[in-house]
Order: C-alpha cells, then sequence, then structure tokens
C-alpha cells in the first residue's frame, strides 16, 4: 500500500502556480516576434481563453505554436487582421 505522502501523490494534488497575464500596456511593447500565452493572447484580440481553444481546434485565425504541451501566440500575428471570415 502506498503512503499519502507519495511525492507523486502530492503533486498531482497540489495547484500548480501561475502567473497572472502581464498588462496591455507591457504587451504592446514586446517585440513582433514575441510569445505570448493564451491568457495575454486573450486581452490583445478581445477573446475568452475558451474561444481560443475552441479556434484552435477548428484550425481558424490566429495561428499558434506549439511548445511541447504549452501553446504559445506570435504577438505579431494577433496585431494583423485576420485573413477570411
Amino acid at each position: 500500500m502506498e503512503s499519502d505522502n507519495n511525492p507523486r501523490t502530492i503533486a498531482a494534488i497540489a495547484p500548480r502556480p501561475r502567473l497572472p497575464p502581464r498588462p496591455i500596456d507591457e504587451l504592446y511593447k514586446l517585440p513582433p516576434y514575441a510569445l505570448v500565452t493564451p491568457a495575454e493572447a486573450g486581452l490583445v484580440t478581445r477573446l475568452t481563453v475558451s474561444a481560443l481553444a475552441v479556434r484552435r481546434s477548428k484550425g481558424h485565425w490566429p495561428p499558434y505554436v506549439k511548445i511541447g504541451r504549452l501553446v504559445r501566440y506570435v504577438l505579431e500575428q494577433l496585431l494583423a487582421a485576420p485573413k477570411g471570415p
């Protein structure tokens, strides 16, 4: 029987700390090739994080980059007007 002090069990239960998104004025000061989180992309595009996830699953704008399991957006592509409907 496993102990309750198993580090894998504790890590699975403990919430991961998350950094808040950068303020919008700070995002606009970044270089155009900067990668931003979905929360920050939501601030720029005025879409929710869940709306961005739905758009990713359907292959719609905005384009994204996967780094391992992380999703990131290129700031320049977020600031450009979407092409098509």
